[in-house]
């Protein structure tokens, strides 16, 4: 759980950072055009968003395997790690394969901002449910009687 957790977090971070550097210039002009911070904030992040959602699918699968962990978030942060490869994989095919220019190979980082929302949901529920569990009221022996 420890691993998917930290890939999970390592990859969302690395969403997020694409999201911001998307969203805006999509809000205040319609496009998005390559800038000064576009290295940083897109073509660094995704591969490393890549690589950690490929370690956040095969720790996750290995727990839900083994029934260590069948949480709802765990689940979740297995499956938007999962569909993050897999739209990877499907844009990748997409553009090499059907007579494309190539062009398409442009929205692979969107694999990855599209995938973590489901991961980024999983960590809301891991840290929703971690703060219920420390709650004094939940726990019997803190109450006073």
């Amino acid at each position: 759980m420890e691993v998917l957790m930290s890939a999970s977090v390592v990859s969302t971070l690395c969403a997020a950072s694409v999201w911001l550097f998307v969203v805006p210039q999509l809000a205040t002009s319609g496009m998005v055009e390559p800038g000064p911070f576009l290295g940083l904030m897109v073509l660094l992040p995704t591969p490393v968003g890549w690589i950690a959602a490929l370690v956040g699918v095969v720790a996750g699968a290995i727990g839900l395997a083994r029934r260590t962990n069948r949480r709802w978030a765990t689940i979740l942060m297995t499956l938007g790690q999962a569909l993050t490869w897999i739209l990877a994989i499907l844009i990748a095919v997409w553009a090499l394969n059907f007579g494309s220019t190539g062009w398409e190979l442009l929205l692979l980082p969107a694999s990855l901002m599209l995938g973590q929302v489901v991961v980024a949901s999983g960590l809301v529920l891991t840290m929703v449910g971690r703060r219920r569990e420390m709650r004094p009221e939940a726990r019997e022996e803190w109450r006073v009687v």
